[in-house]
């Protein structure tokens, strides 16, 4: 009977994981092929994507085997790295080649001695099995072997390359777009967002970052929608990770438009904001053992310190507020009135009791915890504690200037996951020059130190090998600046699902120049911004039909503010800057003071 159940088990997973966006291939030629030695030849596809090789060989002889490396780091020598140690791939088999017939090596996959059947996606039909590699190494190939004969054949989610763009007056930041944009199309090989090839598994957190990147890249909105439902099926072990199900049934909404899945998975969308685990102060009372456990970051050395003992935790607590504010939206949207209410009243009593019992006045900043017990607050202030209070909404107003300086003072002292929260924090704080700061560093917790230090063309799983010895080099939950940058530093987000109204608040920082492309439901917004000099300060936007802007001036701009479509409409002030009121069409902004 054991035997029958796990067998219906693991049939009803596969059906469930084949629910899932449909995946195409690319062929790609090689970007350089080297001869090493008497049918010894190394090649490189210039960038790490998921698929296999073909070779085609015009004259082998029968039975003619080969040997075939493949790999996603080189070795000295221009070699395949054959030892590349933590979950950086590699693997080798044999082919025989058919004159004038294109073969394939028969890659395999093997799942970690922990994982039980039935937990990890499944190749699609249409691809077969695959693997991470950019490089690859051949042995005993025939004399007459040249680059013409081998291919790679790539495998992802259909994928528009012009959907969107960005270009600024930064290299360094225009490299950490490009390696963060081509991370989430080389990502989606198995038609829903995984880990990264190690488990090859969702997790919420992962399909988090993976769904606000791919909207900002691509306007495609199946495979999140997939994604999510999938672990609404199948809900991961972290207690953030299964309150972020609401965050990511919002952004499919709001980025859409579309409610649908809302509407069929309500119920499932209120269960996982665990409301029975709430203190009668409206703590969230969370665990470090059992089957749902607390995290705050990942891996566990990323969590500055936090403390982790008491049962309420500022993060976590936070991101239970986060999901009942976004579970009033949802409610109000479906007409249930009454849920609503009580899920803004929740959400209300959260607040108060985080900002009375977790704000420490003598260092202005949120502590880690509380012991509901005994009312004692936790000595330790992290990092995290304040960035996810700030990203998730905890934090009052006159609140937010010194925690943004907490902030400051740690810099990026968090993981890859947590950056998209810290970023995100600090931008909403208006700390765009230091936000930047950030995204162009080379210091060991950074885009750049991902691609030129350690190597990979496809982010990782932790910012560096010494702070995860067993990353994986195609994680894209590591790609978070494929969202920040559009929607932070470039200010672009939806206020209103379907991008039927949108919010434009760009903070470029020092950039004299940034160009974006950013895919909508409603067509392509486009963004110019120019800073020639200190004074003037110059933007073109194109709005697109059945869509109106909000836009964000520089502050005081209204005095010396242009516009080449008529009379500027103000809004009203946000912070010392004007909100222009923009419809459909190009508009030409200028400021330069008299």
């Amino acid at each position: 009977m054991r035997y029958l159940l796990s067998s219906y088990l693991l049939l009803a997973l596969s059906a469930f994981a084949q629910q899932r966006s449909p995946v195409v291939s690319t062929t790609e030629p090689p970007v350089k092929a080297e001869k090493l030695g008497e049918g010894h030849w190394f090649v490189d596809f210039g960038t790490a994507a998921f698929g296999n090789v073909e070779i085609t060989s015009p004259d082998a002889a029968p039975n003619t085997k080969v040997t075939v490396h493949l790999g996603e780091a080189a070795a000295k020598g221009n070699t395949v790295n054959r030892k590349p140690g933590g979950s950086v791939r590699y693997q080798s088999q044999q082919v025989v080649l058919k004159a004038r017939t294109a073969v394939r090596p028969a890659i395999t996959w093997q799942p970690m001695s922990w994982m039980k059947p039935g937990a990890w996606v499944t190749n699609p039909k249409e691809s077969g099995e695959t693997a991470p590699f950019r490089y690859v190494e051949l042995e005993q190939m025939p004399a007459s072997f040249a680059a013409d004969q081998i291919k790679r054949i790539s495998w992802h989610v259909p994928f528009d390359e012009k959907a969107s763009s960005f270009e600024s007056s930064s290299p360094d930041l225009d490299a950490v777009w490009k390696l963060c944009k081509y991370s989430i199309k080389a990502t989606s090989f198995l038609g829903l967002y995984v880990d990264g090839d190690r488990e090859r598994t969702p997790y919420e957190a992962d399909a988090l970052i993976n769904q606000l990147s791919h909207y900002c890249v691509d306007a495609r909105y199946d495979t999140a929608r997939l994604t999510h439902e999938f672990l609404l099926e199948k809900p991961t072990w972290p207690t953030e990770w299964r309150l972020q199900s609401v965050m990511i049934a919002w952004y499919d909404y709001l980025y859409s438009g579309d409610d649908t899945s809302l509407r069929k998975h309500y119920q499932t969308l209120v269960g996982r904001a665990m409301i029975e685990k709430r203190s009668p102060e409206g703590f969230f009372l969370g665990s470090n053992a059992g089957a749902i456990r607390d995290i705050v970051d990942w891996p566990a050395a990323e969590r500055d310190g936090y403390d982790m003992t008491p049962p309420v935790k500022t993060v976590v607590t936070a991101f239970h507020y986060q999901a009942l504010v976004l579970l009033e939206k949802i409610a109000t949207r479906l007409g249930k009135t009454s849920d609503a209410k009580r899920f803004a009243s929740l959400a209300e009593a959260t607040r108060k009791s985080v900002n009375e019992k977790l704000w420490d006045p003598a260092r202005n900043c949120y502590v880690d915890a509380l012991d509901p017990a005994t009312g004692k607050a936790s000595a330790h202030a992290s990092t995290h504690a304040n960035f996810f209070a700030l990203s998730l909404g905890l934090v009052p107003d006159d609140r937010v200037k010194p925690v943004a300086a907490f902030l400051k003072s740690k810099g990026m002292l968090c993981s890859v996951y947590g950056s998209q929260f810290l970023l995100d924090a600090l931008y909403d704080a208006g700390e765009g020059d230091f936000a930047l700061k950030l995204l162009t560093s080379r210091d060991k917790r950074s885009w750049l130190n991902m691609s030129e230090k350690v190597g990979s063309t496809i982010t990782l799983e932790a910012w560096d090998p010494s702070l995860k010895p067993n990353l994986d080099w195609n994680h894209a939950w590591g790609a978070a600046a494929a969202n920040l940058i559009p929607r932070k530093l470039m200010g672009i987000e939806p206020i209103e699902p379907g991008f039927t109204k949108v919010r434009i608040r760009p903070q470029t920082g020092s950039l004299t120049k940034a160009d974006i492309r950013f895919p909508s439901p409603k067509g392509p917004i486009l963004l110019a911004i120019k800073r020639p000099d200190a004074a003037t300060w110059q933007a073109q936007v194109t709005i697109p039909a059945g869509s109106a802007a909000e836009f964000h001036l520089p502050p005081h701009a209204a005095e010396s503010l242009k516009l080449s479509t008529g009379a500027p409409r103000i809004l009203r002030t946000e912070n010392e800057s004007p909100v222009l009121a923009l419809l459909p069409g190009t508009h030409q902004i200028s400021i330069k003071p008299n």
